[in-house]
């Protein structure tokens, strides 16, 4: 038995290292281009993006890891049985209850690392992030440049004729939901004053515009003061971590007066760390197979699963979330289970 752990461990962790490699790659282009959004707003050095980089870290690996541990088994187990290994297994005496009982433990580690990092180390790297992205906010350098077209500042497209530190010259804004519909402002100069993360833009000599419907008034005016809360995407929605205190964190979750966000984030971080405790009986029911009489359908078998929990998961965790917390793991697994015993144990 020994000497088939070992085969079957060989065989996993080349494709589990290949598919994390790949999903990893594309999902590390999706955060960077995440990040990157951010500095349309705030200036960020290198040193910054890496920082964020890093605290986007764990929540990309949480999603990563229960798909890639699956599919690496179960595919994993398939080329053993497609490559003939499996029949040598099991001409030996080796029954599918041991290759069961050898999976477990790793099944079962594989939950509970990943409980760790949904209940501890995911709301605690969001809080560093949101937490980065105030701090910015609040010392906030405005990224705009001279010379170029697109730029934002809060709700305003801003073009900037020339920089001098940090007074602006040949101004143009523009905004359709500023202080009308739509809103045009000239101004020979300003400059960006910050308090608290509102940004105050003093303009000097200038005309503003104001058109709604069928109207347009202009204003003229020697100073203006602009004021406009700089909004941050990421933070919209976000649920906070107040020092080390993820008991109070996750408290949110329950009671009569529960966050739906946050039951609904609670659901979603249990779910995602059980599937792999939840799927193991499909890893043999998917990737035992008989090579003379079956195709291999494992990789089929293995996205079909996968879609079919994380769509339960994402029903569940906006209907029913606490109730569906209990009771999609328990359904899958008996089905699970089930199919095993139909598929497998009748036949080997």
């Amino acid at each position: 038995m020994d000497l088939a752990k070992t085969c079957m461990f060989n065989a996993i962790s080349q494709i589990f290292f290949s598919f994390f490699l790949v999903l990893f790659f594309i999902a590390s282009m999706i955060m960077l281009i995440g990040i990157a959004s951010v500095t349309l707003v705030v200036k960020l050095s290198f040193l910054d993006l890496v920082q964020l980089y890093t605290y986007s870290l764990p929540g990309t690996i949480f999603f990563i890891i229960p798909i890639t541990f699956f599919a690496a088994c179960a595919i994993g187990l398939a080329r053993l049985s497609y490559d003939h290994e499996l029949l040598v297994f099991f001409s030996l005496g080796i029954a599918p209850k041991k290759i069961v009982q050898a999976f477990l433990p790793l099944c079962v580690f594989a939950s509970c690392v990943l409980l760790v990092f949904s209940l501890i180390l995911i709301p605690a790297s969001k809080s560093a992030y949101y937490s980065f992205i105030r701090d910015k906010k609040d010392h906030i350098d405005v990224n705009i440049q001279a010379g170029e077209f697109g730029q934002k500042l809060g709700d305003w497209l801003v073009y900037v004729g020339k920089k001098e530190g940090g007074v602006f010259s040949d101004l143009v804004l523009f905004s359709h939901k500023g202080l009308a519909l739509e809103s045009f402002m000239i101004a020979e100069s300003g400059e960006v004053k910050n308090a608290g993360g509102v940004f105050g833009l003093q303009l000097e000599h200038g005309n503003a515009y104001f058109a709604d419907k069928d109207q347009l008034r202009k204003v003229s005016f020697q100073q203006l003061n602009l004021r406009n809360k700089l909004s941050m995407s990421a933070r919209n929605g976000a649920a906070y971590l107040h020092g080390h205190d993820y008991i109070g964190y996750w408290k949110k979750a329950f009671g009569p007066h529960a966050d739906k966000n946050q039951q609904r984030r609670f659901t979603q971080a249990v779910l995602v760390a059980l599937f792999p405790l939840a799927s193991l009986f499909l890893i043999p029911v998917f990737g035992i197979a008989n090579p003379r009489f079956s195709k291999n359908f494992s990789y089929v078998y293995v996205l079909l699963a996968v879609g079919l929990y994380f769509l339960g998961m994402h029903v569940i965790s906006q209907d029913l979330p606490l109730i569906g917390t209990i009771a999609l793991p328990i359904l899958w697994f008996l089905g699970a289970y089930g199919l095993y015993r139909r598929v497998i144990v009748r036949f080997y």
